[in-house]
């Protein structure tokens, strides 16, 4: 098991090694919360049968890869978990709370159209949700570029590795390390983004949608 340690990254960003590392980040399959459209960020709603199955899916684009990963983390949540485990049949996985949904406070589990309009260029609903005890875009940023640096820092040089976490929470990511960040609003269930990260960059290379077969950003790798 790979031992993340964050707090090395609380003042500065240190960075080990010159060669390429690679992971995939992807979204967990449909699940209940997502069919009846309520907010769902920390608390939990279980895969439907579609989620099972665009789960199945994304597993077999990612065999088709031929990725051995080396290492495997998903975040606290059991909708992001059992993706994993049907993605890869694995259960060597590593838990981290940094790759969870945003907490959308008091409104976690309520109907959508109760939440206000995004704000543009993809800052989410910005510090709307700290006031009913959530979180902001700024706050799901830091610690989604923490999480992941933190895991990039910790694997060794030239390995792959698989995240599995959350649509809002992979979109502020990407709008914190990338320049210029590709048009990802509404990302599908299961969509795998695969990065490569080397000497504290990363890039982003591909999209790919598993359910309907397609890349939404790069080609065929």
């Amino acid at each position: 098991m790979v031992i993340v340690s964050l707090s090395v990254y609380e003042s500065d960003f240190c960075f080990r090694g010159d060669i390429m590392k690679e992971f995939y980040l992807m979204r967990h399959g449909e699940t209940r919360f997502n069919v009846q459209h309520r907010l769902q960020g920390v608390c939990d709603a279980p895969l439907t049968e579609v989620g099972i199955e665009q789960a199945k899916m994304a597993g077999q684009y990612l065999a088709k890869q031929e990725p051995i990963f080396d290492h495997v983390f998903t975040s606290t949540s059991e909708r992001a978990s059992d993706t994993l485990e049907i993605v890869t049949g694995r259960t060597d996985y590593e838990r981290l709370k940094g790759l969870k949904g945003q907490d959308f406070g008091i409104f976690e589990g309520q109907p959508e159209y109760l939440t206000p309009k995004t704000l543009p260029d993809g800052q989410g609903y910005g510090d709307f949700f700290v006031q009913f005890g959530g979180e902001s875009t700024t706050q799901v940023r830091d610690r989604m570029e923490l999480t992941v640096r933190a895991i990039m820092e910790s694997v060794a040089e030239g390995s792959k590795s698989l995240l599995v976490s959350h649509g809002p929470s992979i979109l502020q990511f990407c709008k914190r390390v990338l320049e210029p960040v590709p048009d990802i609003s509404g990302l599908k269930n299961c969509s795998i983004l695969h990065f490569t990260y080397d000497q504290g960059q990363f890039e982003l290379v591909s999209i790919y949608n598993p359910v309907e077969e397609e890349y939404i950003y790069g080609g065929k790798e």
